[in-house]
């Protein structure tokens, strides 16, 4: 009996043993599960964040095609800086005006960002929380930055296009700065960071305006923004000289040097979209669904807009701005204007709205594009028009056509608001215009401050004759294509000995 006893205890404590042992190996496993799922998403972003940080080749492409061959040096150095200028912008004060790493804290703001975390990253290098457990192990928090960054890269570059081919280059930096350091930064903070006033992750009910606003992947945040200041600093530096006949008729002579870059630009950036689009999900574990779905809707709003562009141009009479002829520029336009309008929904419509989107998209541009030539606005990449007017669009069509399922905003009583026409309520649509209108009104007012002081200043604009010239020649040393003639290669030839006759 004592050694059956025995036997029993000794199986009991094996058992003990191998339970315990068990369950760390569990423990392990499920950590090390979770920390690749973490590393996953870090690579993700990464991942997006290339594909957007891409789009400047896309833009400096686009830009260069539609500007004049004297202007290309100068255009695409501006694209150049914008990269180069803003990561260090962003670095510094950017980011940290744009998220508030404190945002759970009561005191967040919901206009900017107050905590010190993420000006010039500091706290990433000293805050304990982006050092030890969580998604700053792995490295989420830094890729967040890169993702950022490329986005408002992306912001400040849709200014360039519509001030192209007379803008100083030091006023160009100064405008830069005040856009991607300060005026992107506050919308991105209102809309994208959970304390932000118009954030639909707020879930301070006295705080935040109506249900929040979705704006997915920013039509209304980046390309809006772009395109209300494109608007204003292209109509206070004033129209390329002889761009308008005293009558206010567009003067020919003023197309762009090259459709091959402007369609190879626009592939380009129809790329980096899926970035822009997709990895706005912040995350594929969880999320894979959402961003398949990102990438159809993408698509789809884009190659509707083209298509319907295409015949926009070639079917209205001259009068309503046809031309009777199959316009590529035009086409190419439309097409970025329908990826543009659907950024904000990408994620909360169906496909089959998403066609609906483009072929909306290729109509406000079309008409934008018209009314800023009626206003003799010379904007030479229809910034305006491409990313102003169907930024606004984009918004909106997320309070007219998000479904149910998709939508992830509640009103006060914690009911999902989604779209009007897939039987929502109205209290989206509603937010929705308000946040659109308060984000005009402030990059607006902000955008007259800044260019309207470059203006009194004399430094927004390029003298007559280095205009007259180009910026290429004025200001860079030369033509983008020179003509280099050949070179002199007498000196290296073999000299000939003299014939001699025998005697």
């Amino acid at each position: 009996v004592d050694s059956s006893h025995a036997a029993v205890n000794t199986v009991g404590k094996n058992m003990s043993v191998n339970a315990s042992e068990v369950a760390e190996r569990v423990d392990a496993l499920v950590a090390r599960i979770d920390g690749m799922n973490a590393e996953v998403d870090t690579f993700y972003i990464f991942w997006a964040a290339t594909l957007v940080f891409s789009m400047q080749m896309g833009f400096a492409l686009l830009s260069a095609g539609a500007v004049r061959r004297k202007n290309v040096q100068n255009i695409m150095l501006k694209g150049v800086l914008d990269a180069c200028l803003g990561a260090v912008i962003w670095y510094l004060w950017g980011y940290g005006v744009a998220y508030d790493a404190e945002r759970d804290q009561p005191d967040a703001n919901p206009f900017i960002g107050t905590g010190c975390t993420n000006y010039a990253l500091a706290g990433h290098v000293t805050h304990s929380n982006c050092n030890s457990e969580g998604q700053g192990a792995y490295g989420y928090d830094w890729v967040s930055w890169f993702f950022q960054y490329a986005f408002a890269a992306a912001a400040a570059t849709i200014v360039s296009g519509a001030v192209a081919e007379r803008c100083n280059l030091s006023a160009y930096l100064i405008y830069t700065t005040g856009i991607t350091g300060f005026i992107y930064p506050v919308v991105v903070h209102w809309v994208w960071d959970s304390a932000g006033f118009l954030s639909a992750g707020n879930s301070d009910n006295d705080e935040r305006w109506g249900t929040g606003m979705i704006d997915f992947a920013g039509s209304g945040v980046v390309h809006m923004t772009g395109g209300m200041a494109a608007i204003v600093g292209a109509k206070i530096l004033g129209p390329r000289r002889g761009r308008f006949a005293p009558d206010g008729t567009a003067q020919p002579g003023f197309t762009g040097h090259s459709l091959a870059l402007t369609v190879l630009g626009t592939f380009v950036l129809w790329i980096g979209w899926y970035g822009f689009n997709q990895g706005s999900t912040l995350k594929l574990i969880g999320n894979g669904k959402t961003a398949a779905r990102v990438g159809v809707t993408t698509t789809l709003a884009g190659g509707m807009a083209a298509c319907v562009g295409l015949y926009i141009k070639r079917m209205l009479p001259p009068a309503l701005g046809g031309t009777h002829v199959w316009d590529l520029g035009h086409t190419c336009n439309s097409l970025l204007a329908g990826l543009v309008g659907v950024t904000a929904g990408c994620a909360t419509v169906e496909p089959y709205l998403a066609v609906v989107i483009g072929i909306c998209s290729a109509f406000f541009y079309h008409g934008g594009s018209c009314l800023m030539r009626k206003l003799r606005i010379d904007d030479p990449l229809d910034a305006f028009a491409v990313h102003g007017v169907n930024g606004l669009w984009g918004v909106i069509a997320v309070g007219l056509f998000t479904k149910e399922e998709y939508s992830y905003v509640v009103d006060d009583d914690g009911n999902t608001a989604y779209g009007c026409f897939t039987g929502g309520d109205g209290a989206l649509l509603g937010t929705q215009l308000a946040g659109a209108c308060i984000e005009i009104i402030w990059v607006v007012s902000l955008s007259l401050v800044l260019f309207l002081g470059l203006h009194f200043t004399g430094m927004f604009r390029v003298p007559v004759e280095m205009e007259e010239a180009g910026l290429d020649v004025s200001k860079h040393g030369g033509s983008a294509y020179p003509e280099n003639p050949e070179p002199d290669m007498t000196a290296y030839k073999k000299k000939e000995e003299p014939v001699t006759t025998a005697s």
